[in-house]
């Protein structure tokens, strides 16, 4: 049970969570598989080897064999395990002696790219309680060894079976602890080797077990990148899209905002080593060694997948990086820790214009889709209809998308899939899918055009063509 002190603690850190998610509440859209899962009532977590996910659905949303929608509720409860992630970590570091704990562990909470995972409504408190769960499996402490372990493997096979990314922020946590070990200058090779080591067999075991008992055999997504040149090359273009997709956040005046407690923390600490008389050279090595620890938790071992997740929903650790820039400032400019908070405003600021990208370009395409939808009721014997090419952005957006390239990432314009099941939501449910049929459809509007059959409505938007009971949708500027 929680302390009146931990119930406060947890209390705040949510209510501050729920402050940083709180444009994604109020925007209120259907997310990517959203449009699915709304007209569906699909499950669908178990064959991607999350079982843990569904019954956790089935058992909130009390509707049985369909997943019903829970919006705002998931949203609001994944501020709950998000803030209790933040308490874990303030328990750990008040363990290891570390000065503003509580606020140093706040720091946590504030993840832009994890606004990816909040922006599901069907799958953020999975993902929330995942995220919950990888933390507790690193930061658990009990008096019986035995025990210690069990909850924490207990707590990793379970935080792989929600949703398998959000495993990483255990690596990432691991980076703290050697950032504090070089802050401090107090912790010997030997301990943070021993440290490292059973970190790591713990890590292995609880993904081995998760292997063993509960990942789907025939999941595609799980194939490994071969062991030769090609599968180098498909490592570096990971490791080159991985990159490209953390810079984007730090596009314009962004990363000025996190140098200023850098470089501040940085100075200092040397200076505090260097009059302390403590080696600066062991400082600098631990320091490095958190960072790459923190750089390999930004996807741990999916980078090895061909077809690694390179999307912003699996960079769950990357608030580990203010976690690591605030150590050295409360530590060595305790009465400047308020400094660790510059970079954090550009998270809050990218969550308002995030949340203002993706809710423009929906209305955008719910106007476009109500006109597609116009057209398509005027003819009543069409029984199949598929999709073509992709929705244009919307000015506003592009303005947003032109000074913060990380909206790119998030916002997914319709096409396939997402067209499809906006078209179905419109009153047309002889829209197909969309999954796996785009070049059936590409080469069914191909012979279309090349039979003479010209659009019955076009514009820059879209056009519309019909044949016999068949309709395809091109979408797009380059719709014809």
């Amino acid at each position: 049970m929680f302390c009146k002190i931990d119930k406060k603690a947890l209390f705040l850190y949510s209510g501050i969570a729920l402050l940083f998610i709180y444009p994604l509440i109020q925007a209120g859209i259907f997310y990517r598989d959203d449009l699915d899962r709304a007209i569906t009532g699909q499950y669908g977590w178990r064959g991607l080897g999350r079982p843990v996910a569904d019954i956790l659905m089935k058992i909130l949303s009390a509707s049985g064999h369909y997943n019903l929608d829970l919006f705002p509720y998931t949203m609001i409860a994944s501020c709950l395990f998000i803030g209790g992630a933040s308490l874990l970590l303030s328990e750990h570091l008040s363990r290891l002696e570390v000065s503003s704990h509580k606020f140093v562990a706040a720091l946590l909470i504030f993840n832009p790219f994890m606004l990816q995972n909040i922006a599901y409504r069907y799958d953020s408190l999975g993902m929330s309680v995942a995220f919950f769960l990888a933390v507790m499996a690193y930061t658990y402490k009990a008096n019986n060894p035995i025990r210690q372990v069990s909850v924490k493997l207990l707590a990793g096979v379970l935080s792989l079976t929600l949703y398998q990314p959000c495993a990483n922020i255990f690596i990432g946590l691991l980076a703290v602890d050697i950032m504090i070990a070089a802050v401090k200058n107090n912790c010997k090779a030997t301990g943070i080797i021993n440290k490292t080591f059973k970190s790591t067999v713990l890590f292995i075991s609880f993904y081995l077990v998760y292997m063993l008992f509960f990942a789907t055999k025939s999941n595609s997504r799980a194939e490994i990148i071969s062991a030769n040149s090609e599968g180098l090359e498909h490592l570096l273009a990971t490791t080159m899209a991985l990159k490209d997709m953390v810079l984007s956040y730090f596009y314009g005046p962004v990363y000025i905002y996190f140098l200023i407690p850098v470089v501040s923390g940085l100075i200092f600490t040397l200076i505090a080593n260097r009059h302390n008389g403590k080696m600066t050279l062991s400082f600098g090595l631990y320091w490095v060694l958190s960072l790459i620890v923190f750089l390999v938790s930004l996807m741990g071992p999916t980078i090895f997948l061909k077809d690694a997740p390179v999307f912003p929903r699996t960079l769950v650790s990357f608030s580990v990086c203010l976690v690591l820039i605030a150590i050295p400032v409360v530590c060595f400019l305790p009465k400047m820790k308020y400094l660790s908070l510059v970079p954090v405003i550009t998270v809050i600021a990218f969550s308002a214009q995030l949340s203002s990208a993706i809710k423009s370009q929906r209305e955008y395409e719910d106007f476009i889709f109500n006109m597609i939808g116009r057209d398509l009721m005027t003819n009543n014997e069409i029984k199949t209809i598929g999709t073509v090419g992709q929705v244009n952005i919307d000015e506003r957006t592009k303005l947003l998308m032109s000074n913060k390239p990380l909206i790119g990432y998030f916002l997914s314009p319709a096409s396939e899939f997402l067209a499809s099941f906006q078209l179905i939501n419109k009153g047309s449910p002889q829209t197909l899918h969309g999954y796996g049929n785009e070049q059936n459809n590409k080469n069914a509007l191909s012979r279309m055009i090349s039979s003479g059959i010209k659009p019955i409505s076009t514009n820059k938007e879209y056009s519309l063509f019909i044949s016999g009971n068949t309709a395809i949708v091109s979408l797009g500027t380059n719709n014809n």
